[in-house]
């Protein structure tokens, strides 16, 4: 077959120089192969010296890797050795002198005293790292100068009065390093002088009023190394008073100055920091913070939970009555939970209740209720759910419809996927309603949504970064519920997950009601296209990825409608090409459905005619059809509030996904055919909200559009490749790599001129073939590859059904060769000679405790999972027959290709064969596997006795 060589497609419009460095510096060395010329890398490393690792050691010279010290001193490891001098090393401590604290980075021939030299002058602070020999008192004297904290490095024999006095005057802080009697009061005031933190290290006997208060006068940190005698109450209230003078907005006071005050606090006496005026004060500093302050219901009491940063507990306080409560906080009662308790004999006039949750029918009672929020935002004034359509729909709950989760094939041993959570049609306003028929405070409102959303996001127990959270519309037909909602969202993910999870929103037909004016629907109307303006605002604000006709990638990029309306077909599936998926997102409208469209008042004002909602229609179609010539074959989740029957004629694409809401109708599909996800559309009516969810694989194949063939390709390019399937790989290798491609699956030959050879590489390295014909290996890789998913099909099924039980217990079922990880020091090794189970305990590659079974094992270093293993093995599955070693697991034959039985190499080696099923990539090749399999297959033709099957098997051969 003919060899072809086909270059990286370059991933930038333009190739401008400073539009390379950028990519260099947001992506490593990306660049396509004609870019890289020695001109460009001299310039990478110039904005860039770490770049250096990325360029091939043959193509290093002296000025390159000099410029690249230049700027990044710590580059100097990437240096060829070949090419290493005595001007690289200086000229890398000149840039950093502690850089030779790593004795790898410069070789021991270069470690020279001038050197050493340089890096003092560079950062005194690197006398830590020079030898003894060249510690003269000269030599420490320059590094002194340079750096006065340098003494601490300093050979006891060469220590000086002259030495203390010019670290003293060159940093105070480096009083420290002198021996305690060296530290005269002549050397302590002069150390006072150049930094006032330096009375730390002062002797109790010098530190003087005079020398405190001069300290202290200079910066209130100082306090902290007063001697005690100086903790008097008014001393205190003067510094944290000071401190607060000094502190321009207390919400923004640094973790450092916190930190001090705290440190003060905890050397107060406790009748100081018990005094009233030092606890308010206290409180303002953050030194105090309370957790909780609320009425108990059951105890008729008031508590509050205060927690003090000096102290191991908390401090709990309660109280029979509101005043005294309210007295204890400062007349603060903001987040104060007293929705219970019912004030018949308080008067709330009389307090100040700002910020306190409180019953809204207490305040009614009192003539304290504000009606704006709730008429402006909760009332619907032409809203009958009873004559809506979709609300005949909701016969069956989205918590009833129950369907499989996998999209990702089923050979793949480890997590390699991602989770897709979705929900829509959550109508805020009529849960709202239902709890809140005549009034409500919006502080009612937002604890009612906040309880909703932990409901809704607790039932996702299992989030990982990279996952996301699909949201199809109707959350609420009023801006600000809305507002309220994706607030509180927001706020308990990043709380409970971080920010893990990419959170995806449509607007739904209910978001352009837009009433948020005072109940009244025809005043003040915004456009559609404010409306959407108006959302993407907030979104934007929130961290929220908003699509409206827009097509995300994995990496966060939007490409917007204008940008998909006009983009280049090739240019768009380049962009998309390193997405294991895309979401292409919008309302999608109704123009096709002819019995519930903008006629029948689904959008209220903002669309009214048929004729607009088809106009809609037809932008959505418009961009959904562009991305479907583009990206037909790929994974693309189409996520819209209306379903595709909505706003397409068009069959479902098979290798799509479809998210909807909008008909309240719980209903699912997957199958060869199409899939779509529109089971779990909460509705008007259930209480009963929660996440589902569906996964994807997270891998991409930057080759996925290269028909079969050999191609040359660059390093960057196999490097690339490796990253898109999620395998580490570093490769610094000479010689052309040949990928070849055959049925989807990939196999990378490294071809060497001298001597002419061909090697198989394993990821970073490479291994010896037998056949020096790179077509050989293609013209196999398809027999190959199949030989190899039979033969450890057994063995491969019977890890997976460990590492499933193993996540059961809570454990990480991380599976690599022949081992499955309970934990970092706890495995399950799977003999592949024998079949037999081997529980142990391993703190390094070398020290390994076995035991005798996985019950053994868990008693001793997890009893937090012994209880579920324990329940797990009531179960006849195979996993628990394997686990209890009752089952061998896989087939014997795979001896025959593993070398011996120790635990790590036949790990090893099983490791590069499951990147076959894994991911497709060829890491070893034996021919005694298709050898073994042709055997097996020529026994079994005999077997059978099939004349059928063996004529057809001749006519094959002569084809």
């Amino acid at each position: 077959m003919e060899v072809d060589s086909i270059d990286k497609p370059s991933e930038f419009i333009t190739k401008s120089d400073q539009e390379i460095m950028s990519a260099i510096q947001e992506n490593g060395w990306e660049s396509s192969k004609e870019e890289k010329t020695p001109e460009r890398y001299l310039e990478a490393v110039k904005q860039n010296g770490r770049t250096l690792k990325l360029i091939p050691k043959n193509l290093h010279t002296i000025t390159l890797c000099l410029e690249a010290v230049k700027q990044d001193a710590s580059a100097i490891k990437y240096v060829s050795k070949k090419i290493m001098t005595d001007d690289i090393c200086i000229e890398a401590v000149r840039n950093n002198g502690t850089i030779i604290a790593y004795s790898t980075y410069i070789p021991e021939e270069f470690r020279t005293k001038e050197l050493y030299l340089e890096a003092i002058k560079q950062n005194g602070k690197a006398l830590k790292y020079v030898p003894d020999k060249y510690k003269s008192e000269e030599f420490c004297k320059i590094a002194i100068m340079q750096s006065g904290l340098a003494l601490e490095f300093v050979p006891k024999n060469i220590l000086s009065k002259e030495l203390f006095v010019l670290a003293v005057e060159q940093n105070g802080l480096s009083l420290e390093y002198v021996p305690s009697k060296n530290r005269s009061k002549e050397l302590c005031n002069a150390a006072v002088d150049n930094n006032v933190l330096a009375l730390e290290h002062v002797p109790n006997r010098y530190k003087t009023k005079k020398l405190c208060n001069a300290a202290v006068n200079s910066s209130w940190k100082a306090f902290l190394y007063v001697p005690e005698s100086m903790y008097t109450l008014n001393n205190c209230l003067e510094i944290f008073e000071r401190i607060l003078r000094e502190c321009d907005d207390l919400s923004e006071i640094s973790y450092s100055v916190r930190s001090d005050v705290r440190e003060i606090a905890n050397h107060l006496p406790d009748e100081i920091n018990n005094d009233i005026q030092i606890i308010r004060l206290e409180r303002q500093l953050q030194v105090r913070k309370f957790k909780r302050k609320y009425f108990d219901k059951k105890m008729n009491r008031f508590i509050t939970i205060e927690r003090i940063f000096n102290r191991e507990e908390d401090e709990v306080k309660e109280f029979d009555l509101f005043v005294d409560f309210y007295n204890h906080l400062d007349a603060d009662l903001k987040n104060a939970n007293l929705h219970d308790y019912d004030f018949k004999e308080v008067n709330l006039d009389d307090f100040n209740i700002e910020g306190a949750y409180i019953n809204s029918d207490v305040l009614v009672e009192q003539c304290l209720y504000d009606d704006t929020f709730y008429t402006e935002n909760i009332k619907d004034y032409d809203c009958n759910t009873e004559l809506m359509i979709s609300a005949e729909n909701e016969v069956v709950e989205a918590i009833s419809v129950r369907h499989g989760i996998d999209l990702v094939p089923d050979t793949t041993l480890n997590d390699t996927y991602r989770k897709i959570y979705y929900i829509s049609d959550i109508h805020l306003n009529h849960k709202l309603l239902k709890a809140f028929p005549t009034n409500a405070t919006k502080l009612e409102v937002s604890m009612y949504i906040r309880q909703l959303v932990k409901k809704m996001i607790d039932t996702a127990t299992d989030i990982s970064y990279g996952d996301y959270l699909l949201i199809a519309g109707d959350i609420s037909f009023n801006f600000e519920i809305s507002t309220l909602f994706y607030t509180e969202l927001v706020e308990y993910m990043n709380a409970t997950f971080g920010s893990r999870c990419q959170i995806v929103v449509v607007l739904g037909n209910h978001e352009l009601w837009d009433f948020n004016r005072r109940g009244g629907a025809n005043s003040n109307l915004l456009t559609l296209d404010e409306i959407i303006q108006q959302y993407r605002n907030l979104f934007s604000s929130l961290g929220i990825c908003f699509l409206q006709n827009d097509l995300l990638l994995s990496n966060g990029t939007i490409i917007s409608e204008k940008q998909l309306k006009s983009i280049d077909q090739d240019k768009l599936k380049h962009a998309c090409l390193k997405s294991p998926f895309v979401i292409l997102g919008g309302l999608g409208f109704s123009g096709l459905n002819s019995q519930f469209n903008a006629t029948q008042g689904i959008y209220r004002k903002t669309i009214m005619s048929l004729d607009e909602d088809i106009k809609q229609t037809n932008q959505f179609q418009f961009i959904y059809n562009k991305v479907k010539s583009v990206l037909g074959n790929d994974k693309v989740i189409i996520l819209t509030h209306t379903p595709k029957e909505n706003w397409s004629n068009e069959d479902y694409n098979r290798n799509w996904i479809y998210v909807n809401g909008h008909t309240h109708r719980n209903d699912y599909c997957c199958d060869e055919g199409k899939t779509f996800y529109s089971d779990n559309q909460i509705g008007y009516y259930s209480t009963n909200v929660g996440l589902k969810h569906f996964k994807l694989s997270r891998v991409y194949d930057i080759f996925k559009y290269y028909p079969d063939g050999i191609y040359s390709i660059s390093r960057e390019q196999y490097l690339d490749f490796n990253r898109g399937i999620e395998i580490k790989v570093t490769f610094n290798g000479t010689g052309n790599i040949h990928m070849l491609k055959n049925n989807n699956v990939y196999c990378f030959i490294l071809e060497k001129q001298k001597p002419e050879k061909i090697y198989l590489l394993n990821g970073g390295k490479i291994n010896n073939l037998e056949h020096n014909d790179i077509n050989y290996y293609f013209e196999r890789m398809a027999y190959y590859s199949d030989a190899i998913r039979e033969l450890f099909n057994d063995y491969n099924q019977a890890l997976k059904s460990i590492s499933d039980s193993i996540k059961k217990i809570g454990g990480t079922g991380t599976i690599h060769g022949c081992i499955v990880d309970i934990d970092f020091f706890n495995h399950i090794y799977v003999n592949p000679e024998d079949g037999t189970v081997t529980p142990y305990f391993a703190s390094s590659t070398v020290d390994k405790y076995i035991y005798p079974n996985v019950k053994a094992l868990l008693l001793a270093q997890r009893k937090d999972l012994y209880d579920d293993y324990m329940k797990l093995l009531y179960g006849e599955s195979e996993s628990v027959k394997l686990l209890k070693d009752e089952i061998k697991a896989g087939s014997f034959e795979i001896a025959r290709f593993i070398p011996d039985t120790d635990m790590y190499r036949p790990s090893r080696i099983m490791k590069s064969l499951q990147y076959l099923t894994e991911v497709n990539v060829i890491r070893i090749w034996n021919d005694r596997i298709i050898e073994f399999q042709s055997k097996n297959k020529a026994k079994d033709l005999c077997a059978n006795n099939n004349d059928t099957l063996l004529l057809s098997v001749t006519q094959n051969r002569r084809n």
